[in-house]
């Protein structure tokens, strides 16, 4: 097993040169094209991605197709080492991981290294401990029913039967740009632990940090054709790998238009689909909720990674009698909290916005709210030295970092319910708040949404807390908390927020077919 500095990974994004990892080798894109990737904190250009086609697709597809064979019948506690090695080695390099996911994507140093890494090996040592655990397969034992087809005598048999989770096959997983190796992580882990091979389409956004999993893989000893990464855009990449013939099943996860047209594309070929889509979360902050906590939890929801998470809370409802307590209160802790700037800096509370597009779609967010008539405020401290300029959208300028997509922290209020601002998912440093008046009312808000991912409920009368969760139609919801994560429990959303659940048992039975034995013994 090679060790993690003997792969020369650079310290720095501009110094990748990222390529198509296919059977176990670095391969450049068949057309030869490659596409610009930027550093989300200067605008500048960083490192090159593949544009690859179906050619390199096909390519993946048949060598994780060839692969299938040895690896599925691999023994459990084999695959189960090998996914302990890409555990440890993610450890081991951690923090020159952070530093180039925080490059690639524009989150801080500091949120890559402590939330991201550890999670992206507990993934794969999760799944480790499981295989080998085993499934918990079903069984059953009955008298054996005589029918009209029976050739012998079943009078005195037993018809025995169990289940069996079997491998599927060769499986695409698609990855979003919010938590690039993350994301990828989570899918590749339960897919492969269980026996399946795979082609991995990571976003182009955000291509820096899969690749590196690539060189962990192999040095991890993973065999050649196991797993393969081709990068490259949804439209020349992700269709053909959508609709490969020898594809078997899919997970995406990413925006709800792409994922309704990856279930259009899936179902239609009689493929199985994972689709963990976008959100629209609540808050409901009841007037006897411990206030501190409760603003304390909602700065945190809608700002942590720049609000560049599926679950942020960007729909806060607040009851009338603390309304404006809690929005004075969540605007002090913002203004003197959150500082905006390089992600580098430890200081630093959130970054740029992953790329130029995705600030051009928050700033534009923020303008229609401004033309609707609602209150949009920018929190900053006044006294921070690192910006420079604020725009009347919010788009930050920040000293030394004059060309990154950056955003200021936005609070909105005075907005109606129906806004678009309200009910499309915005996916940046912007938070709606509204107030409510009575538990009724509080639920029918939070249920007023095409989504359905998570929802928060802050109250200290345990009857209510469990009254109002129970009501919230979201795939998550969390009591006097947010995102407090459990690996072991499923996540996934209603609605437009997705269509299956993943982690643990419900990620093994997605990567799995399962099997009906029936044997018929006599008594």
């Amino acid at each position: 097993m090679s060790n993690m500095s003997a792969l020369n990974i650079p310290a720095s994004v501009n110094d990748l040169k990222i390529q198509n990892y296919i059977n176990g080798q670095w391969c450049p894109p068949t057309t030869s094209k490659y596409m610009n990737s930027f550093d989300p904190a200067t605008g500048q250009q960083s490192c090159a991605i593949p544009d690859s086609n179906y050619t390199d697709i096909d390519n993946a597809v048949r060598a994780a197709k060839a692969a299938f064979p040895v690896w599925s019948n691999t023994p459990p506690e084999e695959r189960a080492a090998i996914l302990n090695r890409v555990a440890d080695l993610i450890d081991q390099n951690a923090d020159k991981l952070a530093m180039i996911e925080s490059q690639d994507q524009g989150k801080t140093i500091v949120s890559a290294r402590v939330a991201d890494m550890p999670l992206c090996s507990g993934y794969f040592r999760q799944f480790a401990r499981c295989i080998v655990e085993g499934f918990t397969e079903s069984q059953s034992r009955m008298n054996a029913p005589c029918t009209l087809t029976a050739v012998t005598k079943v009078e005195n048999s037993i018809l025995q039967s169990n289940t069996q989770h079997v491998p599927s096959g060769v499986a695409a997983l698609i990855t979003p740009w919010n938590f690039p190796m993350l994301m990828v992580c989570e899918k590749l882990a339960p897919c492969i632990a269980v026996g399946n091979t795979c082609v991995v389409k990571p976003t182009e956004l955000t291509s820096a940090t899969p690749y590196l999993l690539t060189m962990i893989l192999q040095a991890a000893g993973l065999p050649k054709g196991v797993a393969n990464f081709v990068f490259g855009t949804g439209v020349n990449a992700g269709e053909p790998l959508v609709k490969h013939k020898d594809i078997r099943l899919v997970s995406f996860t990413g925006g709800c238009e792409t994922g309704a047209k990856i279930g259009a594309m899936a179902g239609g070929l009689i493929k199985r689909v994972s689709l963990e889509l976008g959100g629209k979360n609540a808050n409901l902050v009841f007037n006897d909720c411990n206030i501190e906590h409760a603003v304390a939890t909602g700065v945190r929801a809608a700002f942590q990674n720049q609000g560049e998470i599926c679950l942020s809370a960007s729909r806060q409802y607040i009851q009338r009698d603390i309304y404006e307590k809690y929005v004075q209160m969540f605007r002090q802790m913002t203004m003197k909290e959150v500082c905006v700037g390089n992600p580098a800096s430890p200081n630093t509370y959130y970054g740029p916005m992953v790329s130029q597009k995705q600030m051009e779609k928050v700033l534009g967010y923020i303008r229609l709210a401004q033309e609707e008539g609602a209150k949009v405020e920018f929190m900053l401290n006044p006294n921070d030295p690192n910006v420079k300029s604020i725009s009347k959208d919010g788009k930050l300028t920040i000293k030394g970092f004059e060309g990154g997509y950056y955003v200021a922290p936005t609070l909105i209020t005075g907005i109606k319910q129906s806004s678009r601002v309200m009910q499309e998912e915005i996916f940046g440093p912007v938070v709606c708040m509204m107030p409510f008046d009575t538990e009724e009312e509080a639920i029918m808000l939070a249920n007023d949404s095409q989504y359905g991912l998570g929802s928060s409920v802050f109250t200290q009368d345990k009857t209510k807390l469990n009254r109002v969760m129970r009501q919230l139609n979201t795939g998550s919801v969390w009591g006097n908390s947010w995102m407090s994560w459990d690996d072991n429990m499923p996540f996934g959303g209603m609605g437009c927020s997705g269509t299956t659940r993943e982690h643990g048992p419900w990620s093994l039975e997605f990567y799995t077919e399962t099997k009906a034995l029936y044997t018929l013994v006599s008594r």
